[in-house]
């Protein structure tokens, strides 16, 4: 039977003496992990634009984040008229709660849409994304050697 303080000391020591390897393994896994949800987004975005229909949404409000931008909140009504809302990703542009926005939505899942438009911002918000994941990955390999 394994003894749990042996496993501990063992990992332990493991730590002490190769700790850089975890740091390498932490920047790795943040990197692969930014990039894997990117692809899944510009996948969720490919969905959309081939089977999405189109409606009309408004703001009703705006997320505040301390750390990160601000970004509008939707609300919008699927076909059989029920409504929905979302978090739109793409920093706020500042309009006026109450404002029109065309949102694109999956009639079999409601709850992935985003606002049409603005490709350039959804362009640099992925790019910018897939080059911070790209850092992460790189200065693992880098602190590898």
């Amino acid at each position: 039977m394994l003894d749990p303080m042996a496993a501990y000391s063992a990992i332990y020591a493991w730590l002490a003496e190769n700790h850089l390897r975890l740091v390498r393994l932490l920047f790795l896994v943040v990197g692969i992990g930014l990039a894997l949800n990117t692809i899944w987004r510009l996948w969720r975005d490919a969905i959309l634009r081939r089977l999405g229909k189109s409606t009309e949404g408004r703001i009703v409000r705006v997320s505040t984040n301390s750390d990160s931008y601000d970004t509008a909140i939707i609300r919008f009504a699927d076909g059989d008229g029920r409504t929905h809302e979302f978090d739109s990703e793409l920093p706020h542009a500042g309009e006026p709660i109450g404002t029109t926005v065309e949102v694109r939505c999956d009639p079999r899942n409601p709850h992935r849409a985003h606002v049409t438009g603005r490709p350039v911002g959804r362009i640099l918000l992925y790019a910018s994304t897939l080059i911070v994941a790209a850092g992460f990955v790189f200065i693992s390999m880098v602190l590898g050697h």
